[in-house]
């Protein structure tokens, strides 16, 4: 019967069809790659040519859909379409907006660092300085210090300035017994008590020892070589440890604290940073050479954060951050599914191992690690250089590299670790140096779990001994 609604011919039921058939190509062509930028390192080699077939046909698709669908549009449908696609823009920007926010609390590279205010922690620490009721106290060289005397939460630094109550004679009963410790807070312990950071561990480990802790809380490693320079040297000692947690790279570039870590209470101050010029490594000093500076960045805080922030990472890098969260939610998750060396598979290029240099949204994020990024340039630039003049005073040095909760999730799931292109460097510069996070891997095995490791951020009793003993080791010290 002819008209009959139910019948194939039907050209209503043929365009509904029709349409499913097209919506459904469209969202298989999205899955392909999706899989293909995603998770393509997943897929077994066997598989890799049929998916680049399938991404050149999902892709080819894709071109055909939107063309075909503007030839038949008329002027008010794509005017309509414009608008449809603002809105989803705007709720996409949204969700993404959410989920910096959310990020930003868990993932110091998602964290957006307002350059023109200090927050109230910020303030409360530099004031608290500037009254003597910090545990830190300015300095023109380093930065800051250890207040001497001063003690709090279970932290003591004695009044030689170092970590403990134990005093030590400046000139050492003998050097091949001293150990001079470097670093930043896990150096320090901070977290843990007295007794139970690494150096006073290495000193039960080895009775007759003196491990001399320098460590500086929120310090970083142009700090730790000013501090060797400065207040490392007179203790003498045969040995130098330089530890370095790899979270600091950025610190080591970085003009004033409260630029990147704007809520680090204890330390929003300035400091030595680390610039390269046309490939040379300079030192830079302390922005603030007298402590009556901060009175004026309490009072002007804008016109202060704008001086530094001129001569920090920010502006000698050239690099521009990304505000667009929408930009950074991207990039962030193209960084976490490994896009550049999927899109190496896809396309059976040889891969470089670090995959092309890209700023990214934000000068001190991952890129930061990558071989051509100026800011890693400039970290093992100051490492040979501090390394150089060690072995330059007759002493011995050892690099320490400590891993974040962070790097021990990725070595958990079985990811490379972000600071390998550190160690290459290390390797080829034949310079003395361990990864505890391979020491950690070894002792735990498939059991590591940060959980077990770390207090809150820092490392706990149990891991700061595991690390004194593999100092010990190392240095063969008896």
């Amino acid at each position: 019967m002819t008209g009959n609604p139910t019948d194939d011919t039907n050209p209503d039921r043929k365009s509904s069809s029709g349409s499913k058939l097209g919506t459904g190509l469209v969202i298989g062509a999205v899955a392909i790659l999706l899989i293909a930028f995603g998770y393509l390192e997943k897929v077994p080699e066997a598989l890799f040519w049929p998916m680049r077939l399938l991404v050149v046909v999902a892709v080819g698709y894709l071109v055909f859909a939107i063309v075909q669908k503007l030839r038949k549009a008329s002027g008010k449908a794509v005017v309509f379409s414009l608008i449809m696609l603002l809105m989803l823009y705007g709720a996409f920007y949204v969700v993404c907006l959410v989920f910096v926010k959310l990020m930003s609390a868990k993932d110091e590279e998602m964290k957006t660092v307002d350059v023109t205010e200090l927050t109230g922690s910020a303030r409360r620490g530099i004031q608290a300085m500037l009254d003597g009721e910090s545990p830190v106290e300015y300095d023109r060289e380093v930065g800051w210090v250890h207040r001497p005397g001063y003690a709090w939460d279970g932290h003591t630094v004695s009044e030689q300035g170092l970590r403990g109550t134990r005093i030590y004679p400046e000139q050492a009963p003998d050097p091949d017994k001293r150990i001079l410790c470097i670093g930043d807070s896990f150096t320090f312990g901070y977290e843990v008590g007295d007794a139970e950071s690494f150096p006073h561990h290495g000193e039960q480990l080895v009775p007759g020892t003196e491990w001399i802790n320098l460590g500086i809380c929120g310090g970083g490693l142009t700090q730790s070589y000013e501090q060797y320079r400065k207040n490392g040297r007179k203790w003498g000692g045969k040995y130098v440890v330089i530890a370095f947690m790899t979270n600091n790279i950025k610190r080591t570039v970085n003009s004033c604290r409260a630029l990147v870590e704007p809520n680090g209470a204890m330390t929003p101050l300035t400091k030595p940073f680390a610039k390269m010029t046309d490939g040379q490594l300079s030192v830079e000093p302390n922005p603030y050479q007298e402590r009556a500076r901060y009175e004026k960045l309490l009072a002007n805080p804008e016109e202060e954060l704008a001086y530094l922030y001129d001569l920090d990472f920010y502006s000698w890098s050239n690099q521009k951050r990304v505000t667009n969260p929408v930009l950074r939610t991207l990039g962030y998750v193209w960084e976490r599914r490994n896009g550049d060396h999927n899109l190496d598979l896809l396309l059976g290029r040889a891969q470089e191992g670090f995959g092309p240099f890209r700023p990214g949204n934000d000068p001190y994020g991952s890129s930061l690690w990558h071989p051509k990024s100026p800011g890693f340039q400039a970290n093992v630039a100051v490492f040979d250089q501090y390394y150089a003049d060690v072995l330059a005073d007759g002493r011995e040095p050892l690099i320490v590299i400590l891993p974040s909760g962070a790097d021990v999730e990725r070595r958990a799931e079985g990811k490379k670790p972000k600071h390998r292109a550190l160690i290459e460097h290390l390797d080829q510069k034949g310079h003395r140096y361990f990864d505890f996070l391979d020491v950690l891997e070894r002792e735990y095995g498939d059991q590591l779990d940060p959980e077990d490791l770390y207090v809150k951020t820092h490392f706990n009793g149990k891991t700061n001994k595991l690390l004194a003993e593999e100092i010990v080791k190392v240095l063969s010290l008896k």
